[in-house]
């Protein structure tokens, strides 16, 4: 009886297989043909409408068909290029004289260029200063001065220099920067929904716990959703090959970096756990220098609920990736074989965000987000109320000699002027945008971000100096992340914690150099000409999806 039912289980289970088979991909052809009939509906009847649908069907026609051709064509490709190399690459980094050579003629190419398109725009060429300026601290505290890799240097700054071209100089980076940063306020504003559910309709006389703290749990939630699904993974993936092709480092600091942008330090060096304890100092350096000079995705909407201009942070985000490797490769570059040397490692790095479903993935991400805000909450409580004692003692001490008004960011801004004079703030603006630097590296970026949302409303500061400040402030680089860093990574390679604990310090600066790099470069393409082109929906649109999500 056993048997017989062995043997028909055997001879019936590849039937329901195809069946099963059969079943979904009739499932699959009716689904695409229904949303092809809806698509074209839509784009007919209401084409300024549909604008944001049109850009997602495009962007996931684009990443199914990448997908097809590397899985049909992958392979193949690959064969034909290790036979037409005979298996031998040749790199300029092999020749250290050939490799100054040539990217330190990029570097002056570069240079020349910078020039060229600011000649009708001179006053942003103080900018080229503070980068020159940032560079030489960085090499005066090198580790390795004579040792250091001119191409993720160059190729750093290369990619910064491309992605502010393209945002802060075109017509057409304005609009699409624009037009994504305003999907991503639309996109917040929907937590409005859950906060009148939970607080009630008087949540905005505690608008801070009650509407910007729920954002950090509405935003971890979607994103582990998206990593459930497998897209925050692609495109991480992306980013870091970009990255290993330019800048040529290793895999591990790569997909660490590249993890950065949109996860917190330490979470994203789960990405890469299994290759923590063997990382060579300069790919430790590189990882905790990312932490610091990058922010995540679910604070990102703190800064934007603060009054702060989303195109500015998308951009700031991700042009502070390169920018991070960059500085840690002067500071403290690779002078040892890294074990992930090869790109083939890169395919190796699971996510740390495993889950079972998407109810499941949301549950987690909402989770894992109460950690987050209750750090945010204490961090501002115990450093806000330090801050005012200690402005109390400062005003004291001032009033003595006849000094009134005198506060640490009064103190802190004088100390900055020349600082954020070189990134190109005007002078006017020097003594505001130095205060608010200085709250943020000395403090930590949410009470630089709303220091400078205020000065914003009021109109205390100009487009320009408002534009540079929000780069310059976009980064983890604060005392409070270095206890974090450490923490974190002393937990996954508690037996490297003295060298984690020598190289902090180092990181916290280059993350901090990072941020003004980036805040030099876009000083450096700022035009009121091009900043004054936003991208707005028809006034006919709301993308509310219930009737208690107003839009910001």
């Amino acid at each position: 009886m056993t048997s017989f039912s062995l043997e028909s289980e055997d001879r019936t289970h590849p039937i329901q297989r195809k069946i099963k088979m059969i079943m979904k991909n009739l499932f699959t052809v009716l689904l695409v043909v229904a949303y092809v009939i809806y698509f074209s509906f839509s784009m007919v009847m209401n084409f300024e409408k549909a604008i944001p649908l049109l850009c997602v069907t495009a962007f996931l026609c684009f990443c199914l068909g990448y997908s097809f051709v590397k899985k049909r064509f992958g392979a193949r490709m690959s064969e034909i290029v290790r036979k037409c190399t005979k298996g031998k690459t040749f790199s300029i980094s092999n020749s250290r004289k050939l490799s100054i050579l040539v990217y330190g003629g990029t570097a002056l190419t570069l240079t020349g260029i910078i020039v060229i398109i600011n000649l009708s725009t001179p006053r942003n060429l103080v900018s080229l200063a503070g980068i020159l300026a940032l560079l030489l601290l960085s090499w005066l505290i090198s580790y390795h001065k004579t040792k250091i890799d001119p191409r993720p240097v160059v190729w750093g700054l290369t990619l910064q220099f491309l992605l502010g071209l393209f945002v802060l100089r075109t017509s057409i980076g304005q609009t699409t920067f624009s037009f994504l940063g305003k999907q991503v306020e639309n996109f917040l504003s929907h937590v409005i929904g859950g906060v009148e559910f939970v607080f009630g309709e008087n949540y905005k006389d505690f608008e801070f716990a009650f509407k910007l703290m729920p954002t950090v749990i509405f935003v971890n939630a979607v994103v582990s959703i998206l990593y459930h699904f497998g897209v925050m993974q692609a495109v991480i993936e992306k980013l870091a090959v970009v990255m290993y092709y330019t800048m040529g480092t290793s895999s591990a600091e790569t997909m660490c970096t590249a993890s950065s942008i949109f996860l917190g330090q330490p979470e994203a060096s789960f990405t890469i756990r299994p290759y923590l304890e063997k990382m060579t100092h300069s790919e430790l350096h590189a990882i905790m220098t990312a932490g610091f000079a990058s922010v995540t995705a679910d604070v990102f909407g703190l800064f934007v609920i603060y009054g702060i201009s989303s195109k500015h942070i998308l951009t700031a985000v991700l042009m502070s990736a390169p920018a991070g490797l960059a500085v840690s490769k002067i500071i403290y570059p690779e002078v040892d074989e890294p074990e992930t040397r090869d790109l083939s490692k890169l395919r190796e790095f699971k996510s740390c965000r495993e889950t079972a479903n998407v109810v499941d993935a949301a549950a987690k991400g909402a989770t894992e987000a109460i950690y987050v805000v209750f750090a945010v909450v204490a961090s501002l409580i115990a450093f806000l109320s330090i801050l005012h004692f200690m402005n109390a003692v400062i005003a004291y001490l001032g009033s003595l000699v006849d000094i009134q008004g005198l506060s640490l960011g009064v103190i802190v801004s004088f100390v900055l002027i020349p600082f954020v004079f070189l990134m190109g703030v005007p002078w006017s603006d020097c003594r505001v945008i130095g205060e608010v630097v200085g709250l943020k590296t000395i403090i930590n970026e949410f009470v630089g971000y709303e220091r400078l949302g205020t000065y914003i409303k009021a109109n205390r500061v100009s487009r320009r100096a408002e534009t540079i400040a929000t780069y310059a402030l976009c980064g983890f680089s604060n005392p409070t992340t270095i206890g974090i860093t450490l923490s974190g990574l002393g937990v996954l390679i508690p037996s490297r914690k003295d060298v984690l604990a020598k190289l902090v310090v180092t990181s916290w600066i280059a993350g901090s150099f990072a941020c003004f790099l980036t805040a030099c470069f876009a000083g450096l393409m700022y035009t009121e000409e091009i900043e004054n082109i936003h991208y707005s929906l028809p006034s006919n649109i709301t993308l509310n999806m219930t009737t208690t999500s107003p839009v910001l």
